[in-house]
């Protein structure tokens, strides 16, 4: 299982798994191109669903989503990840009910 730093409060819920930290691995550029050139064949509505499901599943997170600003900070990055320049807009109904209106770093549609 890979964890980013901000994630390893899961590691506390699988107690009962032989789980351990292990130092981050690095990865080869032939790997790291071969990543960047598979996520770019992802259709954009797919990249663009993916954004938003990430953001409402850590916002509902308690440990993840209590800090709104830092949340869209993580979901950026997230967006970045998947090859893309700026992140996905989210329909303005959508940022209400998720409780995230007017958060710099979000861009609405």
């Amino acid at each position: 299982m890979l964890l980013a730093p901000w994630e390893e409060f899961f590691l506390a819920t699988a107690k009962d798994l032989p789980i351990g930290k292990a130092p981050v691995p690095s990865v080869d550029p032939d790997t790291k191109k071969k990543v960047e050139r598979a996520l770019s064949n992802v259709e954009m509505k797919n990249k663009e669903a993916t954004y938003q499901a990430w953001l409402g599943y850590y916002n509902s997170n308690k440990k993840v989503g209590k800090d709104k600003y830092r949340l869209v900070e993580l979901a950026n990055e997230f967006s970045r990840c998947m090859g893309l320049d700026s992140p996905p807009a989210i329909p303005k109904l959508v940022l209400g009910k998720m409780g995230l209106k007017n958060i710099p770093g979000l861009r609405s549609k």
